[in-house]
């Protein structure tokens, strides 16, 4: 794939200010600096979270706020699972100590200091508005080729919430009789949202109760598991734009509008790449309106092209690859979706999401949110450095 180089003279001058300043200074005081400690001073930098701490409504000091919150990225940054893991590495590492804000080891506050803290942070969705003023302050005024939307699985150690039963009337069998007005058929989420302005009002419609998700892994067998989904749009380099939590009974489908209605009103791109669980003329028209070309993968179950023409199309793949003829464009395009696939895998192997121990969607997409925001400055970084 032909990467986008887009002119971020932004980040470049902020990184080399860094390099030929900063990180001077914290190794005549500190020693030399690992490659993932000059990580976490370049992202603690872009991040900029202490602008928005200020709001946050508890009995600590200001000092002890923006401290918390800078421990809760390296957190991330330091694939740390739980908070006891945080406060134990605080305590043991000068380093990360100081670049975080405390000076001695007794100065950092205890467990239930850090917890009350992050379920503010979580409430305000502190680590959601600081990605999003990122990519406002650095990203929003270069243009991408692909936006690659998919969703992953987040094991949840939690019951699922029980659903309500709706008594439906029943619907009778057959063709209903002469002058009987038949039950109108309940419009889905997706024909709902169409109509919908804001991004908001769409995700009114997604649960974001722990649920029971039933998926099917590239193998072709079938995972169930507890708890909920993280819904990504990555555009090039691997940088993610827009992160959505929600149950993991919401099919991927229900928040591909989102997704793109959000990403769209933060950066400019061309294509719309999803798997075949997006296929839906609804999605597809909806993309066309914001000015994107959707290609998405066939489902045959909901695509109206007959059987023999997907095999048509597949044999003319293959028949393509045997004499070496060029690759079709759409197939062209739709292979640069593993780029959110990726990301995925960051999230979940490098910055702390593999494992989540908090309780309720505020906290785990709270979580989910500090590892995205870790993911997309240093993605974002590597395109300069």
């Amino acid at each position: 794939m032909k990467k986008i180089i887009p002119s971020l003279s932004k980040i470049w001058l902020k990184v080399t200010n860094l390099e030929q300043t900063l990180f001077p200074q914290l190794q005549e005081m500190l020693g030399d600096l690992s490659t993932k400690e000059q990580k976490l001073i370049k992202i603690l930098d872009f991040a900029q979270i202490e602008k928005n701490i200020t709001v946050v409504n508890i009995t600590n000091t200001p000092k002890d706020r923006i401290e918390m919150a800078r421990s809760f990225i390296a957190k991330s940054v330091y694939n740390l699972q739980t908070t006891r893991d945080l406060i134990d590495r605080l305590k043991v590492d000068k380093t990360l100590r100081v670049l975080c804000g405390w000076r001695y080891s007794n100065e950092i506050p205890s467990e239930s200091k850090f917890s009350r803290f992050f379920k503010e942070l979580s409430d305000l969705k502190i680590a959601q508005k600081t990605h999003k003023q990122f990519v406002e302050e650095y990203l929003s005024d270069e243009i991408f080729f692909y936006n690659s939307s998919d969703s992953t699985k987040i094991p949840l150690r939690q019951k699922a919430v029980k659903k309500e039963k709706i008594n439906k009337p029943k619907k009778k069998r057959g063709r209903p009789r002469k002058g009987e007005t038949p039950i109108p058929k309940e419009p889905t989420i997706l024909e709902k949202q169409k109509n919908m302005q804001t991004t908001n009002e769409m995700l009114e419609l997604i649960s974001t109760d722990c649920g029971v998700g039933i998926k099917q892994n590239s193998q072709g067998n079938r995972e169930v598991w507890i708890g909920g989904k993280l819904h990504l749009s990555v555009v090039d380099g691997d940088i993610p734009i827009t992160a959505i939590y929600s149950g993991a009974n919401v099919h991927d489908s229900s928040v591909s509008l989102p997704l793109i209605q959000e990403t769209s009103s933060k950066v400019t791109y061309l294509y719309d790449l999803q798997d075949a669980a997006y296929d839906c003329d609804i999605i597809k028209f909806f993309s066309k309106q914001n000015n994107h070309r959707a290609i998405i993968d066939i489902n045959p179950k909901n695509s109206k092209k007959s059987k023999e023409k997907l095999e048509l199309e597949k044999r003319e793949i293959e028949m393509h690859k045997r004499l070496k003829i060029h690759t079709p464009s759409y197939e062209h395009h739709y292979n640069q979706r593993s780029s959110v696939e990726r990301v995925n895998a960051y999230l979940k192997d490098n910055f702390g999401c593999n494992k989540i121990y908090y309780q309720g969607a505020s906290k785990v997409a709270s979580v989910l949110a500090f590892g995205v925001l870790s993911v997309c400055i240093h993605q974002a970084l590597k395109l300069v450095t």
